[in-house]
């Protein structure tokens, strides 16, 4: 019963998190799942079912699934000695004349959430294995996850058919198409193996060929779902991690012997050098973009400071506003998870990657060949670990969390069957043959004490995750308007009027959408942001804006909104032309802010003094008179409310611009 409900509990996650989008609140419930999961496989799976569990787990795999959670704790944890940490917390804090510890992180919330989400891969991983170390069980896993693919790889196709792109939620890229034809190809291989030995089916359960025609109209659709899209390195990943596995199937079945899988290796050796060398690379780019197919500018930038521990795990949509180009959309870029990784983990935390994937690859490929039967799930994790690192180099769809889940539970599988049942019972086996010898006795002994002591260590391993995955859910599901959600609109709520200007603005909160989506396209719009009315206290204005940039000191429109709020009531403790300063900094070409920034620059005196915001407000104004005609009203108004100094210097700079811009500006309304 416990087995069973282990068992649904990897696909129904898996389903949501492709059926909900990805956000704060969908996490922290489907890794409540997941820890209650872990938790159950924990206390009622056998002590010789985790016994195999910790002889799959070999020291160098338990390092490479711990040491990217350390990593990212590391990344969060304060830096008692100043100046090891990012630069901006050092900013923050003389702007905020607080006292913030260094960090290596730039997103104390952004990489708390990519560990959760880390966790909880681990966990489906983890959980799946459990439940294919029984082999009646592994091809029922099978076929949910190959059920999945197709149906994610059918939806695929239908939008791009019927061109829904911009109405549904974004896919999570070709990861689940590639995964697809490779479980397709699996079943389609074990049915092939079934019919071939004459192995007749249990009853009420489908025949071999039903089964094998289902496997290649699954294979079918999700190849279409990648023909569609029209990618050569995504083909190439595709047809790899493919290869592999039938790699294994010709070795196993023709060329048997060492020369015989020399002659196999050899030839994918070939094929997989030809591949490869066909796959379109961008030339004069950095390796980790130069398979992607779509414009990577602002990525390409935050590859050239790269910084030896990373940005922060989750942090690059709050490098993204500060290299991006201006008046471009955040969500029109997208990078490749291998350039998103080494942003934030460092280029020695992807390296590791690599390795640790190849090694994945070449030990599921030799357990498959070492198995007598039900080597397809090896050989499966095999093409997976094959292709899911030139996916990481052509797109960033793995880095989603249904992806990724997906994968951690193909991976799971595959580890969970690439050894036979009868390697670890094997001690038990021999101890019960020589019950009344006495080194029979010492050997049983010793296998029972080590069968207790490892299955001992695999539950507490499953307890502690399972504990910290309940710890984050919670701490996911409880924690609201950490980055800002909700600080316009609860500004606005203090009067009627400032409730109805700015409806359309919002600040969302998840990995794939942490900035301004709403527009500050007018000055009076940004006025009421942080017009809270006037018998409220400085500081519940201003904490309301500050407390955010404790934890994510990038974000350019809190910074501004501090600003704004510092000018309106005259703050003694903030400095104005120091928080316009970082604002200017942390979102340089966001032009959604470049209204009320304008509106507070040109209102203070000590703005307009400074020379260096001088040149960052002239900026502001030469990119609205001379693209940006539809900011003339922002403009109008910023100019009206200016002080004298703000009034004389936008005069001379638009007077050098387009001196009939100045005349417009002087004679309309705001």
């Amino acid at each position: 019963m416990i087995v069973g409900l282990l068992m649904l509990a990897v696909p129904v996650v898996i389903a949501l998190a492709f059926a909900m989008s990805g956000n704060l609140y969908v996490l922290g419930i489907l890794a409540s799942i997941l820890a209650v999961s872990t938790l159950a496989g924990a206390i009622f799976t056998s002590s010789s079912a985790l016994a195999r569990v910790a002889m799959l787990l070999r020291p160098l795999l338990t390092f490479a699934l711990v040491a990217p959670a350390i990593w990212m704790a590391v990344q969060v944890v304060p830096i008692p000695v100043r100046g090891l940490g990012n630069p901006i917390w050092a900013t923050a804090s003389a702007a905020l004349h607080e006292s913030l510890a260094d960090r290596l992180t730039v997103d104390i919330h952004g990489t708390i959430q990519a560990l959760a989400q880390y966790s909880a891969v681990v966990a489906a991983a983890f959980v799946t294995a459990v439940v294919a170390l029984d082999r009646q069980r592994a091809p029922q896993v099978l076929y949910f996850l190959v059920s999945i693919t197709t149906l994610v790889s059918a939806l695929s196709i239908w939008r791009q058919i019927s061109g829904l792109d911009n109405s549904l939620p974004r896919e999570n890229g070709s990861t689940p198409a590639v995964l697809g034809i490779l479980l397709s190809a699996a079943i389609a291989i074990r049915m092939i193996d079934r019919l071939r030995q004459g192995t007749k089916p249990r009853r009420f359960v489908l025949g071999s060929k039903t089964i094998l025609s289902l496997a290649l109209l699954s294979l079918f659709v999700c190849l279409m779902a990648i023909l569609i899209r029209g990618n050569l390195t995504v083909m190439g990943a595709a047809f790899l991690g493919a290869g592999t596995l039938f790699a294994v199937f010709a070795i196993r079945n023709w060329f048997h012997g060492l020369w015989g899988t020399a002659g196999v290796l050899a030839t994918a050796a070939i094929l997989a050098t030809a591949t490869v060398s066909i796959l379109p690379v961008k030339k004069d780019a950095d390796p980790t973009v130069a398979l992607s197919t779509q414009n990577q500018a602002a990525t390409e930038r935050m590859l050239l400071d790269v910084r030896p521990a990373g940005s922060g795990a989750g942090a690059y949509k709050m490098l993204l506003p500060i290299h991006r180009d201006i008046g471009l959309d955040a969500q029109r870029e997208r990078p490749t998870a291998a350039a998103a990784v080494a942003i934030e983990m460092g280029r020695a935390f992807l390296y590791g990657l690599l390795i640790a994937a190849t090694l994945a690859a070449g030990t599921l490929f030799r357990r498959s060949l070492l198995r007598t039967r039900d080597y397809v799930y090896a050989a499966v994790g095999a093409g997976a670990a094959t292709a899911l690192p030139i996916l990481a180099f052509a797109e960033d769809g793995i880095l989603d969390l249904a992806a990724s889940l997906l994968a951690a539970a193909l991976l799971g599988l595959a580890f969970g069957q690439s050894q036979s049942s009868t390697v670890g019972e094997s001690a038990t086996s021999t101890s019960q043959e020589l019950p009344n010898h006495r080194n029979g006795e010492g050997s049983t002994g010793r296998a029972a004490r080590s069968t207790v002591f490892d299955s001992m260590r695999v539950r507490l391993a499953l307890t502690g995750l399972s504990l910290a995955l309940i710890t984050q859910s919670i701490w996911l599901l409880s924690h609201r308007g950490h980055l800002g959600e909700g600080f316009l609109t609860a500004a606005a709520t203090a009067n009627d009027a400032g409730r109805e200007k700015i409806d359309e603005t919002s600040i969302a909160t998840g990995r794939g959408d942490r900035w301004t989506q709403g527009k500050l396209a007018y000055h009076e719009a940004g006025k009421n942001a942080v017009a809270i009315q006037h018998n409220e206290p400085l500081a519940s204005a201003s904490q309301g804006f500050a407390a955010p940039l404790r934890y994510s000191p990038l974000r350019g429109d809190l910074w501004l909104l501090l600003a704004a709020a510092s000018k309106e009531y005259q703050s003694p403790t903030y400095d104005v032309a120091a928080l316009l300063k970082l604002s200017y900094y942390t979102a340089p070409n966001d032009l959604d802010l470049l209204p009320l920034r304008l509106s507070v620059a040109l209102g203070t005196n000590s703005a307009i003094s400074e020379p260096e915001l001088r040149e960052l407000i002239k900026r502001d104004v030469k990119i609205a008179v001379t693209n940006r005609p539809a900011l003339e009203p922002a403009i109008v108004a910023a100019y009206q409310a200016a002080s004298v100094d703000g009034k004389t210097f936008v005069d001379s700079v638009m007077s050098e611009l387009d001196p009939s811009y100045l005349q417009n500006v002087r004679v309309r309304r705001p």
